[in-house]
């Protein structure tokens, strides 16, 4: 139980910060560290169970944030929310993230920020931080950007030609969404099948 509700307090607030910012502080996740190191102290057939998927999926996220696939919060999230599976009705959990993906990407689509060209003034781009820069276009002239979600933004951040437009994507706030999912999930659990919430770690 200490454990979901460290975890809840770090995506909610990470979550806020994605939404807002689309920048996560890394203090963000202390919360859910300390879950899991509770996790590993007292509970030890739960905590080798954690060890193997953190093992695993902490490999898939390191590479992934690494090849440039992944944002660095994004990698940190996807390691923090295996920790989700420990115990849990995975039945109520894989709803509650198809809910939120039947809700999100509708939306994006209709609204135009799912995949669909968008070209925006760089001072626009350096403005909000929700775009991913997919190519910078200078006197008719198309460079592309990196793609390194971690190192095309800084490439852009650095050109100083006030006429430059910016190919762009929408960056989804995913931390916000994992966010979401997991309270609709806690929410469920607490309310309909709270013995189970009292014995998750």
């Amino acid at each position: 139980m200490f454990l979901q509700i460290l975890m809840a307090v770090s995506f909610l607030i990470g979550g806020y910060q994605d939404l807002k910012e689309r920048l996560v502080s890394d203090l963000v996740w202390i919360p859910a560290i300390v879950g899991i190191v509770l996790v590993f102290y007292f509970d030890s057939p739960q905590a080798i169970l954690l060890l193997v998927l953190l093992g695993v999926v902490g490999a898939i996220a390191f590479a992934s944030t690494w090849l440039g696939f992944l944002g660095d919060a994004d990698g940190i999230a996807l390691i923090m929310i295996l920790a989700w599976f420990v115990n849990a009705d995975l039945l109520a959990l894989a709803l509650s993230f198809a809910a939120m993906a039947a809700l999100v990407f509708p939306y994006l689509y209709l609204t135009g920020m799912f995949r669909k060209e968008i070209i925006i003034p760089i001072q626009q781009f350096k403005s909000e931080a929700k775009w991913i820069p997919k190519a910078v276009i200078i006197g008719g002239n198309r460079s592309e950007m990196p793609k390194d979600v971690n190192v095309s933004r800084d490439e852009v951040e650095k050109i100083t030609d006030q006429s430059a437009m910016v190919e762009v994507q929408y960056g989804v706030a995913n931390i916000t969404v994992l966010a979401v999912a997991f309270a609709i999930y806690l929410a469920y659990i607490i309310v309909f099948q709270t013995g189970l919430f009292l014995k998750l770690p």
